[in-house]
């Protein structure tokens, strides 16, 4: 018999439960009965339509009666296992055939089916709480371990014993199954806080205090009224080791298979361990026989070539090894006790734990072969996973070794959480990323002091991972705050580069302002002197102004009204409004001139010019213009390469000035090469070849304004190298350089087993 005090916390967790999930329930009732008006109105045929309604009838007229039988029956199931698992088993009888065999009514088979779905998808949501549950109650309970099938609180019991309330009440089972799985939906976002708030009860009353409280599951796994995107649907399996759940409906009788899923959230996005499970099913069907060979393991009493042993017998049943066995015997090899032993019969394990192949020893060994399939196959697809990692040509090798530690938490992170597949910010997979990228580009000077950082984060998650994956997401920020404070660094060594390239990109931009503005006037009829001063000065007056205030400011229009003007000067005034207009304009025009020159010290070259101006000017004044002498132009290149001694602040390299549009012979759109590198964002990560077979790591830093001088520095923002685009791009086609792979080291690994087992064509 159990104590008073045991008793009285049993059944408090009992009705708090019962009475939570009605509550939880009851709050979206509307919901709920919405959802069957808009089903009837969409229904095909007059029987379905006729199910929505009786649904709506039984949740509007008989909800109280509903609440209040649920919470006795449920009461009745729960007390009934407590008792059972306090109860000798009986004697096992000897098994003999019936006279006759028959068949499993299609409508039960179909209800168990539903009953499994909808509880395994509620555990999977709430695994953490659970496997804590487990425990806590064990303990209560006086027993050693104690199973999911055992456990009363787990979902599985709450779905029975809804059934078992709507069959009270007189409801057919075309009906049941659509208010089951309405429960479930309109639940789902409360069932974890309800074992949450277990758990602490539980732990105040001083059961397993220390125990760390499992982190929240995010909201996309828990949301019960909305369509979740492709790729993130949650799991239909438990962490605990239930089979995968079948799809309700797939050979259902005609008078209910239309509502089979019923208001669900759609079943077409699968998450990415059911994806797995499906491409080895598909494997195997089609002659691929996938069954991952156990590596040989020498320091066990058994080889991958000998024969399976047969599974531990408890009263004449063959039984299969727990997952809290499996997550037992893992955490102690996690700390350091390489020999396990935690089923009955079987010779202690040893393993090799500094291998990289720690996995797959784990595999071959009689804890593993015994394990529910859905855990074994989670095994093997982990052990896979770390293989595809470990042969991932772009890990760097010093941080191989401190990801291989982190093997056996990653394999009970999988087994409790099937999100571990399917989600890219889940913090065991963000760990494992952030390891990975960090030593990309690093340098001898810092390897160390990075590699000290790394072995620290993964100490503490070894040290102290138990169920609760926060230690993932506390280690994970550690990391990535030390990584941050590299980056700081790095930033301030590259910025002195960045600057000067940045400050000739906004020059070149600047002349080519100044270009563009002076193409249309070359085409008019001026004197060469004109045409020169404003090739060799005025074009660096309008580059320094467009660099210093802009093309839409106030100095930039002056400078270009200026321009206009001194064409306009120069030209033959055969009326007197305009030499009069001409002789107003002269002094101002002269004096802004020469203030612009001075600004750039090209105040040397006015003399000359305004000597040679002034008659220019004489000669349209009079009413009878003579011709001014020809005088000698230099073309418009030369014009601008001899500007660059006059100016040095203004960068007139024939570089700054575009090629001719005849000179690109090769098509952006037509260039494979070219259009990757003109997409590339900074942080891009590549690896350069030499001619000399050297390799080097470097990252892509800086993007020029106009994309055509990209920035590559290693990690610590050193060892700087500028291409232009069509140079990266010829490196590209030549292959003397390689973009790195910018997907997370476990989407590549994930991509790698996918490969792995997919049957052949």
């Amino acid at each position: 018999m159990l104590e008073a005090a045991v008793l009285a916390l049993l059944t408090a967790c009992r009705d708090r439960l019962a009475q939570g999930v009605m509550a939880a329930f009851m709050q979206h009732l509307d919901r709920v009965k919405d959802e069957f008006l808009s089903m009837a109105d969409h229904a095909a045929t007059l029987e379905q339509q006729q199910i929505c309604f009786a649904a709506l009838n039984l949740l509007a007229n008989r909800a109280p009666a509903l609440v209040e039988r649920f919470q006795r029956v449920y009461a009745a199931r729960f007390d009934a296992s407590v008792t059972a698992l306090h109860t000798p088993p009986p004697a096992a009888a000897e098994f003999t055939l019936p006279d006759e065999l028959s068949l499993i009514d299609p409508d039960d088979f179909e209800r168990d089916l539903a009953i499994n779905k909808l509880s395994s998808r509620a555990a999977f949501h709430c695994s953490q709480h659970l496997v804590a549950l487990d425990r806590r109650l064990a303990i209560l309970l006086q027993m050693q371990r104690l199973s999911q099938d055992d456990n009363p609180l787990y979902p599985a019991t709450i779905f029975n014993a809804l059934l078992q309330t709507l069959i009270e009440l007189d409801l057919e089972r075309t009906l049941a199954l659509p208010v089951l799985q309405a429960f479930e939906r309109h639940t789902a976002a409360a069932l974890p806080e309800l074992y949450a708030a277990l758990n602490r009860h539980l732990a105040a009353a001083g059961v397993l205090p220390m125990m760390p409280e499992a982190a929240p599951a995010p909201a996309s796994a828990t949301s019960s009224t909305t369509a979740l995107p492709t790729g993130s649907r949650p799991s239909a399996s438990t962490a605990s080791g239930a089979a995968p759940p079948a799809r309700v409906g797939h050979g259902a009788s005609s008078g209910s298979s239309a509502f089979s899923g019923a208001g669900e959230v759609a079943e077409a996005s699968e998450d990415v361990f059911s994806q797995l499970l499906q491409a080895i099913q598909v494997a195997n069907r089609t002659g691929a026989a996938f069954a991952p060979a156990p590596a040989v393991n020498t320091r066990m009493n058994m080889t991958a070539a000998a024969a399976p042993l047969a599974p531990p017998r408890r009263s004449g049943v063959a039984t299969t090894v727990s997952v809290h066995q499996l997550l037992d015997a893992l955490g102690q090899m996690q700390h350091g006790r390489a020999e396990v032993r935690t089923v009955p019969s079987v010779e202690p394990i040893a393993l090799a734990l500094e291998q990289d192949d720690v996995l797959q020893q784990f595999r071959a060994t009689p804890l593993a072969q015994w394990s529910h399939p859905l855990d074994a196959m989670t095994i093997d697809i982990v052990s896979m996973l770390f293989e595809a990692i470990f042969n991932d040509p772009e890990l760097p090798a010093p941080l191989r070794a401190e990801i291989a530690k982190l093997q056996i938490p990653v394999l009970k992170v999988a087994l409790l959480d099937k999100r571990f597949f399917s989600e890219r910010k889940h913090p065991a997979r963000r760990l494992l990323d952030t390891i990975a990228t960090a030593g990309l580009g690093r340098g001898q000077e810092d390897e160390a002091r990075l590699t000290a950082e790394i072995g620290a984060v993964v100490e503490a998650v070894v040290s102290g991972f138990d169920v609760d994956i926060q230690v993932f997401s506390e280690q994970v920020q550690r990391l990535e705050t030390f990584l941050h404070a590299e980056e700081q660094r790095a930033q301030a060594k590259a910025q002195p580069v960045v600057a000067q390239l940045a400050t000739a990109e906004h020059h070149e931009t600047a002349l080519q302002h100044a270009v563009a503005v002076l193409q249309p006037r070359r085409a008019q009829t001026m004197p060469p002197l004109i045409a020169d001063f404003l090739e060799r000065h005025w074009r660096l007056v309008l580059a320094a102004i467009a660099l210093q205030h802009g093309t839409t400011s106030a100095a930039w229009q002056e400078a270009v009204t200026l321009m206009d003007e001194l064409i306009w000067s120069v030209t033959p005034k055969t009326t007197a409004v305009d030499r009069e207009r001409l002789l107003k304009l002269l002094p101002n025009l002269l004096k802004r001139l020469r203030q612009n020159l001075e600004q750039l010290q090209l105040d040397e070259a006015w003399e000359a010019f305004f000597s040679e101006l002034i008659r220019l000017h004489m000669a349209a004044l009079r009413p009878d213009p003579v011709p001014p002498p020809p005088a000698t132009r230099p073309p418009p290149a030369a014009a601008m390469n001899g500007a660059a001694s006059v100016a040095p602040a203004v960068i007139t390299s024939p570089a700054a000035v575009p090629p001719p549009a005849a000179e690109e012979t090769v098509p952006a759109d037509s260039d494979p090469q070219l259009q990757l590198v003109q997409a590339l964002e900074v942080g891009a990560w590549f690896e350069f070849h030499s001619e000399r077979g050297t390799r080097k790591t470097l990252r892509l830093n800086w993007i020029s304004e106009l994309k055509r001088v990209y920035l590559f520095t290693n990690r610590q923002g050193e060892n700087a190298m500028t291409l232009a685009v069509e140079s990266l791009a010829e490196h590209l086609r030549k292959g003397t350089a390689r973009l790195l792979s910018q997907n997370p080291l476990t989407d590549r690994a994930v991509a790698q087993v996918f490969e792995k087992i997919k049957p052949p064509v």
